[in-house]
């Protein structure tokens, strides 16, 4: 089945915008660890269904949400999320700025991007901000709660469908800076696109994880960029690796 929830224009900015009561300290509930997140979208009625997704999950636990990006970056220090799903389309700032001005204050938190914008140039734009995933909410329920999950361990999620058009529009190829990667980064790179976090690849690949931090850096280093999300894009523009196909 597929996540549609209906939207209603009328419903805006001013919805939301308080922390939920519940564990800080140790993030876990009955021994389960908790993905603490915070939600951002301005259609207050498709909040509620991805509130009520996510809160089914004994792993996910939505702790704040909010209708506009300008007033959701307040709860950050105020409801500690590891993860934030936010819309690109917003009033007073939008997800790009939100995205920006997130990562630049708390380095450490996790962006997954929840939308209908399907536009290439938007999803090359938030992944440059740093970005770890864009999903487009055709996506089904059991994608979106895998790729809140991948997310948050430090791991890459691309739309499918935009995966396939990203690597449609294939870049020319930037021979001397494809060549300056070794077989073995090339593995790991190839993991990045299939959205494995260090720990996954350094279990696939039979090797230590701070190996694979040292591969991670080595390749954004020599392709120039400043994040996984990046090189993944790039891998798959320049067919490096295959995306995941679309289901």
């Amino acid at each position: 089945a597929r996540l549609r929830i209906c939207s209603y224009e009328l419903l805006g900015p001013g919805w939301g915008g308080a922390c939920f009561p519940g564990p800080v300290e140790g993030r876990a509930v009955d021994g389960v660890p908790q993905i603490r997140i915070l939600l951002v979208d301005d259609h207050a009625i498709e909040r509620q269904g991805v509130r009520s997704l996510l809160d089914a999950q004994p792993d996910l636990k939505v702790v704040a949400e909010d209708g506009d990006g300008l007033e959701a970056l307040p709860l950050v220090s105020q409801c500690h999320p590891d993860v934030v799903v936010t819309e690109t389309i917003m009033p007073r700032m939008n997800g790009l700025e939100l995205t920006g001005q997130l990562l630049r204050r708390y380095p450490d938190i996790k962006v997954l991007v929840l939308t209908r914008n399907d536009r290439e140039d938007c999803v090359l734009r938030l992944v440059q901000a740093g970005a770890g995933g864009y999903l487009l909410k055709t996506a089904s329920a059991a994608e979106f709660v895998a790729a809140a999950r991948t997310v948050s361990v430090g791991g890459t999620v691309i739309d499918g469908s935009l995966s396939h058009r990203l690597a449609g529009r294939r870049q020319p190829p930037e021979e001397e800076l494809i060549h300056r990667l070794t077989a073995r980064e090339l593995d790991v790179i190839a993991a990045l696109v299939r959205g494995r976090s260090n720990k996954e690849i350094a279990l696939d690949l039979g090797i230590g994880l701070r190996t694979i931090e040292s591969y991670v850096s080595a390749i954004l280093n020599k392709l120039g960029v400043r994040s996984r999300t990046e090189a993944t894009i790039f891998a798959i523009e320049h067919h490096l690796a295959s995306p995941k196909p679309s289901k």
